[in-house]
């Protein structure tokens, strides 16, 4: 174990800037939201995340019992405060009785967006399935789906078309613009970043054709 003082980080000069509990507290966070996106979460290792954030483990273990809670506190729920600012906001979009063609490319759009700026934390998450499913069930993407699914039912419901398979459909979308998002120099031999917009145009119109396939 390290012999710095638990509270404190280096200054320029090598000698020790003494930290609040606070501060310390939001270093810790801030170092294993990337070890656990860079490592995912069985190969993060707490020694890391506390050498990161210029701290002991057993600092560490005062603030966080297990590396579990430290998971859920510093991956689970900020991203699942994005994922309820994504809901509202998609919700608000799909409640315009906008065309299956609109909704689809906002839908796309505002999802591509969301899982691109959070790529970091969507990899822990996936890692987490892999190697602990127990844990995966519990976290925000849980909210994401049914409040989704919710949407796009009841934007086909006013437009009078069939809703049965909007559900399955959302969730394969889903699926299809994670990899788009997270996966993009590996799968589809483009600058996702360059590309963006003819990217998310054929995105856009697989959904449509899809939902507009299975609603009528």
């Amino acid at each position: 174990m390290s012999g710095r003082s638990p509270g404190s980080s280096p200054a320029p000069d090598g000698s020790r800037i003494r930290r609040s509990t606070t501060a310390v507290r939001a270093d810790l966070l801030h170092a294993a939201r990337e070890v656990f996106g860079e490592r995912g979460y069985a190969g993060a290792r707490t020694r890391e995340i506390a050498d990161r954030a210029h701290a002991t483990e057993q600092t560490m273990y005062r603030h966080f019992r297990t590396k579990e809670e430290l998971f859920q506190q510093a991956v689970f729920e900020p991203f699942g405060q994005l994922v309820d600012s994504f809901i509202k906001e998609f919700e608000a979009r799909a409640e315009l009785n906008l065309s299956e063609d609109q909704l689809a490319h906002d839908y796309v759009t505002m999802l591509f967006g969301f899982l691109r700026e959070n790529r970091r934390e969507v990899l822990a998450l996936i890692s987490l399935r892999s190697h602990h499913p127990e844990l995966f069930s519990q976290g925000p993407l849980d909210d994401l789906f049914p409040a989704m699914e919710q949407a796009v039912v009841t934007s086909l419901r006013d437009q009078g078309r069939d809703q049965r398979d909007a559900g399955l459909a959302v969730r394969l979308t889903f699926g299809m613009v994670l990899s788009a998002a997270v996966f993009d120099d590996q799968l589809l031999g483009l600058d996702a970043d360059g590309d963006q917009d003819r990217l998310l145009a054929v995105l856009s119109s697989y959904v449509a054709a899809g939902v507009g396939r299975n609603s009528r």
